[in-house]
């Protein structure tokens, strides 16, 4: 037992021994409930109705004080169960198993709420898949995962080293690359998005690197006439996730 407390601790706390383990952990019933198929084991407080359900499945799962188990959870009100997940890996490939593929490339975004929101809105258009930059904040912090509200283990998501590289890859598919900047010449609706796109997202502060930008088949901008100098990463991605999702269903 003492092994899996410690074991739990150093996931929350550590990326390194998440990427060393190919392991994270989730909190509370409904994440527990997303990620049921790759539990390793689960940690409880509180005997709750999704427990009887993973019994019967085999799963692990080790009761422990509420006192001990607030230390270990990083919610303000804890909810009494927590789980050690393994990590699942996809390619390239998976990314392309639709014939119109939606996918969003996350470049250098470090906001965990905005990942985890960005992922939630793929995941509600019926994108495809996710892909992050070298750079990009960890998929498995315990911000992301919350914030994605499950949708984490509902498609594809990958993690990718070269920008350039993983953009050509796609280009050489045919799939049309998208970039937003405040001072592009076109409004994001008058491009067509019926086509397989890839929609790129960049850091929240400096936007996408101009390397990136020239690399991009569309560039175009969200026309804000108020006063606002710019829109929270996530929510530009939403907006042209559900663009393509309109123009996709008048077809």
């Amino acid at each position: 037992m003492k092994e899996k407390l410690r074991l739990v601790q150093n996931l929350l706390e550590k990326r390194r021994i998440r990427h060393k383990e190919h392991r994270f952990v989730v909190e509370g019933p409904h994440l527990v409930e997303e990620a049921q198929e790759l539990i390793d084991f689960v940690i409880y407080s509180e005997e709750l109705p999704i427990l009887k359900k993973l019994r019967e499945k085999g799963i692990e799962c080790l009761k422990i004080s509420r006192q001990q188990f607030s230390k270990l959870s990083e919610v303000e009100t804890p909810q009494g169960i927590l789980a050690v997940v393994k990590e699942k890996t996809f390619e390239m490939k998976d990314l392309l198993a639709s014939n119109k593929p939606l996918i969003v490339f996350c470049v250098e975004l470090q906001d965990p709420g905005n990942l985890g929101t960005i992922i939630r809105t793929a995941d509600a258009v019926g994108a495809t898949g996710v892909i992050l930059s070298k750079g990009t904040v960890d998929l498995y912090n315990a911000k992301v995962i919350r914030s994605s509200m499950g949708s984490i283990f509902h498609l594809p998501i990958i993690q990718v080293d070269d920008i350039n590289e993983t953009i050509q890859y796609f280009k050489q598919r045919k799939i049309k690359i998208v970039a937003t900047e405040v001072g592009a010449g076109k409004d994001y609706f008058t491009v067509d998005l019926k086509a397989p796109a890839l929609v790129l997202v960049g850091n929240e502060g400096a936007g996408l690197p101009k390397e990136v930008i020239e690399l991009a088949d569309e560039v175009v901008k969200i026309p804000m006439p108020g006063r606002a100098e710019s829109l929270n990463a996530a929510i530009s991605a939403a907006v042209l996730l559900y663009e393509a999702l309109r123009q996709r269903r008048t077809v």
